[in-house]
């Protein structure tokens, strides 16, 4: 390429390419070197085979161009290292060699190499093949990019439709049910009797708008249009918007909410998640929780972190639950113990908003004994 063109910029305007080279011989190394960068690569150098291994490793180049006959360890020995390697695998290998013979380049093709450039070195011909193969490679990156994306959206339609079918769909019927016979039978309904249907009716679209509110938040997390606006947070202000919000359903347990929050904790987060967290832990915990019990929020400080713990003593969960919990693929269905509805989605819901936000989300739990859900968040 002239000096007047434009720096190679990399297959889909992507940031140029990391070659190393491997080679014994400085002028070997200068020559090569001197070509690529002239077409704006990035270049690494290793001066055996041993080197080129450990450099594939910790820098994953681009593509490899090595040398066969080396001191230390040959080409041969570190192209099949490197290619039984899962972390470097798919690195193309181009070796360079004054052996042109079948039988050499056979053994170069069998340890896996893509391609050979013979010595002495041409040009126009190395920078052919040097582009022809990374142009590959990008390509087969970008394949397997949209497979695993792909992958993931499948995924999220199937938890999705899951949820609709069958978290959505069972409330909504006993809903549908439970009105027509009110509306069919309302002359016979004696005042205590409509309270107690109301009553339901009331608890049971709570139930539902929860999971719709869930369920979109989630959707939108997923899609990425929900965006992540921080801001510094007062811990305790956040924590008792919840506790007022939540305040009916601990009510309707004798459930009582207790808190353990310094008042100069805050936090950086975006409100409408740490909103979202919190009001799905919290309900969880009261939603879990026996009766006559208490759940406790408690907040330390650690370094540039602060860890909000929401402890309550209900009935617990064994360790493969928890990770049903956050399995994408699957839906989890759990009663409370008055038997309150749920999908699980809240959870899995909070833990991606939390890692959304750079923090981390934990649960500690034993059946029998109560569950702790934690979060850790940044204070700057």
């Amino acid at each position: 390429m002239s000096k007047n063109k434009e720096p190679f910029t990399g297959f889909n305007n992507q940031p140029p390419p990391l070659i190393l080279i491997v080679d014994d011989l400085p002028e070997n190394l200068a020559v090569l070197g001197n070509i690529l960068r002239n077409e704006g690569y990035q270049i690494a150098i290793a001066n055996n085979g041993l080197q080129a291994v450990s450099i594939t490793v910790t820098r994953k180049p681009d593509l490899v161009l090595l040398d066969v006959a080396m001191p230390e360890m040959d080409g041969l020995t570190a192209c099949s290292i490197m290619k039984e390697n899962p972390l470097t695998e798919n690195i193309p290998i181009i070796f360079l060699t004054a052996r042109t013979d079948t039988a050499d380049v056979l053994k170069g093709f069998k340890a896996g190499a893509v391609d050979y450039i013979s010595k002495p070195f041409k040009a126009a011909e190395l920078l052919a093949r040097v582009s022809t193969h990374i142009e590959l490679k990008q390509s087969r990156d970008l394949i397997v990019k949209q497979k695993s994306e792909l992958s993931t959206l499948l995924q999220t339609k199937d938890k999705l439709f899951s949820i609709v079918s069958h978290d959505l769909r069972s409330p909504f019927a006993g809903l549908l049910t439970l009105v027509n016979i009110m509306v069919e039978t309302y002359d016979s309904y004696e005042k205590e009797e409509l309270r107690e249907s109301l009553m339901l009716i009331r608890d049971t679209s709570d139930q539902l708008h929860s999971l719709i509110q869930n369920l979109l938040n989630w959707a939108r997390l997923q899609n990425s249009v929900l965006e992540y606006k921080p801001s510094r947070l007062h811990l305790m202000t956040q924590i008792r918007k919840s506790t007022e919000v939540l305040a009916m359903n601990s009510a309707k347990k004798n459930i009582i909410l207790k808190t353990d929050v310094d008042a100069g904790f805050y936090v950086t987060a975006d409100p409408d998640m740490l909103r979202i967290i919190l009001h799905n832990l919290l309900g969880n915990a009261i939603k879990f929780s026996n009766t006559g019990s208490s759940v406790l929020i408690k907040a330390e400080s650690d370094q540039n972190t602060i860890i909000t713990r929401i402890i309550d003593t209900g009935v617990g969960m064994p360790s493969e639950r928890i990770d049903e919990f956050f399995s994408t693929g699957k839906s989890v269905s759990t009663a409370g113990t008055a038997n309150e509805a749920g999908s699980g989605l809240g959870l899995m819901l909070c833990k991606e908003m939390v890692e959304k936000m750079g923090g981390i989300l934990g649960v500690e739990s034993k059946p029998g004994e109560g569950s702790t859900f934690w979060f850790a968040l940044n204070t700057d």
